[in-house]
């Protein structure tokens, strides 16, 4: 008989927990500044949970760590966040560093299907570790293929859903598995619901690309 595949793992996490979007009169959360709040059921935080849940609906086993790494000390979150990564004993078939962007002139607001239903846009960050040693860059060549690989499944299921993939000098944590991804999930402008309503399409795209040789 043939042999079940194996379950995938994923880890989810947050090097910026505070990360929300634009405020929505019908369901408000109270901000810490502006599109911050430490109100989990208004972050990022909860985008990582129901990306969390429409994983393990595929079949994943999925680990969210909901770890504030922000801690009122924004431009050190990423020190933080390595040390809770370095936390686990054990390996990952992908790890998530989930965002949502900043609005930047020229970004679209939001993608709409044909029955007018509005949905975040998503972009993906590769880091090369310019700045480190051969033995402490990330294998940026694999997760760029991992990266470009999920942004096509995203855009196939709804066109330009998926941003191009951005690709930095830093490493952005990336060294400790691959592949690993920094995933922003819509920006500052966008609404919670936007967001929450893109993530079934990234999950059905991780779907496909973890059982992609790469």
């Amino acid at each position: 008989a043939t042999a079940a595949p194996a379950v995938k793992s994923v880890l989810i996490y947050h090097t910026h927990t505070h990360e929300a979007y634009q405020q929505d009169d019908s369901d408000p959360y109270v901000a810490v500044e502006t599109w911050r709040t430490m109100d989990e059921n208004h972050s990022i935080v909860r985008v990582g949970s129901e990306l969390a849940r429409e994983l393990e609906k595929r079949g994943f086993e999925v680990v969210h760590d909901v770890t504030d790494h922000e801690c009122n000390e924004l431009s050190s979150a990423y020190v933080r966040s390595l040390e809770t990564l370095r936390g686990y004993d054990r390996d990952f078939d992908l790890i998530i560093d989930l965002h949502r962007d900043a609005y930047s002139e020229g970004l679209a607001t939001c993608c709409t299907d044909a029955q007018g239903r509005k949905y975040a846009q998503t972009v993906l960050l590769v880091g090369r570790g310019d700045d480190y040693a051969a033995a402490e860059k990330p294998d940026y060549e694999t997760n760029l293929i991992f990266a470009r690989r999920l942004s096509e499944s995203i855009n196939r299921q709804l066109p330009d859903l998926c941003r191009n993939v951005i690709v930095k000098k830093g490493r952005y944590n990336q060294q400790m598995c691959t592949p690993a991804i920094l995933l922003e999930i819509g920006h500052n402008m966008n609404t919670l619901e936007q967001a929450l309503n893109t993530v079934p399409y990234v999950a059905n795209a991780i779907e496909t690309c973890l059982f992609i040789s790469y």
